[in-house]
């Protein structure tokens, strides 16, 4: 009876496969980021003006700006790619590694959102409302998938909170030193911006200095 009981006691408990459910807060910020991403891209495809801004404001030019444009495609539509990942993971259901995903993809886009918003500030000297919007939505997408990191289990185990800060500040770096390579790259200026970019510099009598030895 003793050796029978010691037995039944050191048989382990069996795992419970705990099935995770669709987070509609997560799928809900990443449906309103397909949205504005989406219309994002549809401005540039076809050449119209964005509602609520005015005709040759930040908007327009910033869509006019070679930043605009990504590997040929609309930068916004990498944007809408994010956003459609991170929803249909949020549907499929947030396990442990579902919700790694998604926060990596949540932070990088931060981080490139953050570089673009530099950019047009700094370079073009204007701002457009719904890139801004889109910043916001993936701040808050950021900011709710730490807030409803699914609980840790026996198998899938929680990162500690620095090692986690280290994954999304990666992330962030990343993408934007791979945005910045590819924008700097010759390939990546639109036809006719280099050629452009000279009449805009020779019109503002811009003058080089250099050293030569």
């Amino acid at each position: 009876m003793a050796r029978a009981s010691r037995k039944r006691r050191s048989t382990p408990e069996p795992v419970v496969a705990v099935v995770p459910r669709p987070d509609r807060v997560v799928a809900g910020l990443a449906a309103a980021g397909v949205l504005v991403a989406g219309y994002l891209t549809w401005l540039k495809l076809t050449g119209a003006g964005a509602a609520l801004c005015v005709a040759g404001s930040g908007c327009d030019l910033v869509q006019a700006s070679r930043w605009a444009i990504f590997l040929g495609v609309p930068t916004a539509a990498w944007g809408l790619a994010v956003y459609v990942a991170i929803a249909v993971l949020a549907l499929v259901g947030l396990s442990a590694r579902n919700w790694l995903i998604a926060y990596l993809l949540a932070a990088g886009g931060v981080g490139v959102s953050i570089y673009l918003t530099a950019l047009s500030v700094l370079d073009v000297g204007a701002a457009c409302i719904w890139c801004l919007t889109s910043g916001v939505i993936l701040a808050a997408l950021l900011v709710a998938l730490v807030m409803r990191r699914p609980p840790a289990t026996p198998r899938a185990p929680r990162l500690r909170a620095p090692r986690l800060a280290a994954y999304g500040a990666s992330a962030a770096v990343g993408a934007v030193v791979v945005g910045a390579f590819v924008f700097a790259a010759p390939f990546s200026a639109p036809p006719g911006y280099q050629s452009a970019l000279a009449r805009h510099l020779v019109d503002r009598k811009a003058v080089m200095y250099g050293a030569f030895w």
